[in-house]
């Protein structure tokens, strides 16, 4: 009985470890298209995660998703009018030729972070792409792209990668074969930290709207 008490309570033990490893707290993310700039704000916690979509210069917040990464749940929020609705998945993505993924061996500081090169070329496409990857416990990101199936081709190509799990672009650049520019993401701010359990609520006063 002392035995199987015991091996109880190691199991116990690394669940919660485990949990404890996951990444918690917010990551402020910008992303550039080569015309406009986006920008986001993740809270995460556990199997949860809320994506807000703010405009810096007017501090109003554009939309927001609460994505359940368990049950791939996605509930969308419009702070505007103060409805939510289910958001149905997209169709999933991926990229239109057959890319090859080299990890460079090149590493530099990002946020305070080791952050190790992963260079996707895509040479039906016309773009390569350079993803700065920094580890811990990041994988939240790669669950959360699956759900969304966002159409560009950050997402695209950071999904086709191997080798990565639990790992967040803290930068990933887009340019053409020629090495001209086209776009860019970055994470600005990484706050490791306590997040609310009621971060990920409905807020009070919003209504469910039916399509």
């Amino acid at each position: 009985m002392k035995k199987i008490f015991s091996f109880s309570a190691a199991l116990i033990l690394i669940g919660t470890v485990a949990t404890a490893q996951s990444f918690e707290g917010t990551i402020d993310f910008q992303q550039f298209n080569g015309v406009d700039t986006t920008y986001y704000k993740y809270y995460v916690k556990g199997d949860k995660v809320k994506v807000d979509n703010y405009d810096p210069k007017t501090n109003n917040d554009e939309g927001d998703f609460l994505i359940d990464l368990t049950s791939k749940k996605t509930t969308a929020l419009s702070p505007v009018r103060k409805v939510y609705f289910d958001q149905p998945p997209g169709a999933a993505v991926k990229p239109g030729g057959t890319p090859t993924v080299t990890k460079t061996g090149k590493v530099k500081t990002i946020n305070g972070l080791k952050c190790t090169e992963y260079l996707v070329v895509d040479a039906d496409e016309g773009l390569k792409i350079h993803f700065w990857m920094a580890a811990g416990h990041y994988d939240f990101f790669s669950q959360m792209l699956q759900i969304l199936n966002r159409k560009d081709k950050f997402s695209e190509y950071y999904l086709v990668m191997t080798g990565v799990t639990g790992m967040f672009p803290m930068l990933a650049e887009e340019e053409d074969t020629a090495g001209n520019p086209k776009g860019w993401m970055k994470a600005v701010k990484v706050d490791k930290g306590t997040i609310a359990a009621t971060t990920f609520d409905i807020p009070k006063g919003y209504k469910e709207f039916k399509k």
